[in-house]
């Protein structure tokens, strides 16, 4: 009887671990189903507010409206379980002004990977969008890349850099992911985050700053870090 018990504690361990495996792999499939359904799937998806508005107070001088104007925004967006549709941010300025730096700041703290993340998504017209000639293959490609990623995982992070130089029409295939509907193309985006960056003299100067002024917002007191995170 000793030894039928010892020969059956083999079988009893290997038939345990395959109902971990088991469990696992189920698991496993029902969060990769779940992310098919990009309402549902968070990916990567690890905000830490506290932590941006420390980093944007203590390195990101002189533009303390800007600086309010972002947090103020994602906080409204990510307290929403059901935004009503994605958040979409446009950085303008002046070279040195910020505009990269804090779009390297909201994939840091909003993705665990940050810029290396697999759902942050940068595009710059000199590498994805060289040639103007080719505009209408870039519509296709752009509008099946983001309709695909947002599929995968609804919160995902779409940053344009360099606006000014983009041929133009090529952000028209993005016009319907942007507005307040449930799906588009089959896929539900609400979650989703694009940030435009351009460079100040693309948006022409009539009615707005002249030509040869700069229109950097004037420095102000920077509060602490841990006055912030105090608050």
């Amino acid at each position: 009887m000793a030894a039928a018990t010892r020969g059956c504690r083999p079988w009893g361990s290997f038939l345990g671990l395959l109902g971990l495996v088991s469990v696992a792999a189920a698991a496993w499939d029902v969060a990769s189903l779940r992310c098919n359904f990009g309402s549902f799937c968070e990916c990567d998806f690890r905000p830490d507010l506290p932590g941006l508005e420390c980093d944007l107070a203590q390195h990101l001088a002189g533009q303390h409206l800007a600086r309010a104007l972002v947090v103020k925004s994602l906080k409204a967006f990510l307290q929403d379980p059901t935004p009503a549709k994605p958040l979409v941010l446009s950085l303008h300025g002046w070279t040195g002004t910020g505009k990269s730096y804090v779009s390297s700041l909201l994939a840091r703290y909003l993705f665990r990977g940050g810029l290396r993340s697999p759902h942050v998504h940068h595009f710059s017209p000199i590498i994805h969008f060289p040639h103007p000639s080719h505009i209408e293959r870039y519509k296709k490609d752009l509008k099946s890349w983001v309709q695909g990623n947002l599929t995968a995982c609804g919160r995902s992070l779409f940053l344009f850099d360099e606006m000014d130089k983009l041929p133009p029409g090529l952000m028209e295939v993005l016009r319907p992911f942007l507005g307040s509907s449930w799906v588009v193309y089959g896929t539900n985006y609400r979650k989703a985050i694009f940030i435009f960056i351009r460079w100040l003299l693309a948006l022409g100067h009539p009615g707005g700053t002249p030509a040869g002024r700069h229109s950097a917002l004037p420095p102000a007191p920077e509060a602490s870090c841990k006055a912030l995170c105090a608050q």
